[in-house]
């Protein structure tokens, strides 16, 4: 979980590199150095909403609840380990 400036909280079924600014603005990231160039979720938040700027399309589902939160579930199977 992270919070964002104006006070929401982000939730994410992975783990996530979240990059803010004071205004608001939210890049987030899959804490992934081996997968190559991600595409963010890129959010705009103020005191009583968010606005959904871009999605990844690694991300399965962002649902923004009404007790300010943002719950982010990514797609897992891109992730999976292979056997050998």
């Amino acid at each position: 979980m992270k919070k964002t400036v104006h006070g929401w909280e982000i939730i994410s079924n992975l783990d996530v590199r979240l990059y803010q600014d004071e205004a608001g603005g939210v890049v987030i990231l899959l804490d992934r150095d081996d997968f190559g160039d991600q595409v963010p979720v890129l959010l705009n938040f103020d005191g009583d909403g968010v606005d959904i700027k871009a999605l990844s399309h690694l991300a399965k589902s962002v649902r923004v609840s009404l007790d300010k939160k943002v719950l982010i579930e990514w797609h897992e199977e891109y992730f999976e380990e292979e056997a050998d």
